[in-house]
C-alpha cells in the first residue's frame, strides 16, 4: 500500500473509533434507557463480574479501588481480565450492550444499587422519629447516604420498572 494510502487511511480509521465513541450512549446518568441497557446486559455479564468480585480481598481494598478515577480503575479492570484470560469475552460484552468499557458497566451498576438502597433508606427513615433515623444513618454505608436526590428521585419514580426486573432476575428470566 502506497504512504498516501496509509496516511489517508489512518486519520479515517481514528476518526471512525472516535466518533463511534461520541455515538455511545451516556451512561453516566440513571435514565430510562441506560437503566434498560443495564438490565439486558446483566446476565451477560455475570460471570465477569464473579471473576471481578476476586480482584478485591478486603473491604477496604474495595473502597480505595472506588475511590480511583475512572481511568486507573479500566486499567486496573483490564490488567485484571486479561490475566484470567477473559478481557476479549468481557470487552466484547460491553461493546454488544453500549458500554464504553466493562469499568463503566462496574461503576453504572454500583450508582444504581446506591440509588435503590437510598431510595428504600429514605422511604424507611420517613416513618422513623429524629433519633432512631441518627441511629439508622450511624449504621448506614456513607456512598448510599451520599446517592444524590435525582438519582434517588429516578427510582422513585420508576420503581415499578425496577421491581419487575427484581422480580424476573430472581426467578431467571
Amino acid at each position: 500500500m502506497s504512504l498516501f494510502k496509509k496516511l489517508l487511511i489512518l486519520p479515517l480509521v481514528l476518526l471512525s473509533s472516535l466518533s463511534f465513541a461520541q455515538l455511545l450512549p451516556n451512561n453516566s446518568n440513571l435514565s430510562v434507557q441506560s437503566v434498560q441497557r443495564w438490565m439486558d446486559s446483566n446476565r451477560a455479564f455475570t460471570s465477569v463480574i464473579q471473576t471481578l468480585d476476586g480482584m478485591h480481598k478486603t473491604e477496604d481494598d474495595l473502597k480505595k479501588f472506588e475511590a480511583l478515577p475512572a481511568a486507573e480503575q479500566d486499567q486496573k479492570i483490564t490488567a485484571f481480565l486479561l490475566q484470567k484470560k477473559l478481557l476479549e469475552a468481557s470487552n466484547a460484552i460491553a461493546t454488544r450492550h453500549g458500554w464504553k468499557s466493562v469499568g463503566e458497566y462496574m461503576r453504572f451498576s454500583t450508582k444504581l444499587g446506591n440509588a435503590i438502597a437510598a431510595y428504600f433508606f429514605t422511604e424507611e427513615t420517613a416513618k422513623l422519629s429524629a433519633e432512631y433515623k441518627q441511629v439508622l444513618r450511624a449504621k448506614t454505608d456513607p456512598a448510599i447516604l451520599a446517592a444524590p436526590q435525582e438519582d434517588i428521585a429516578f427510582v422513585r419514580n420508576n420503581e415499578k420498572l425496577l421491581k419487575e426486573y427484581m422480580q424476573a432476575y430472581a426467578k431467571g428470566r
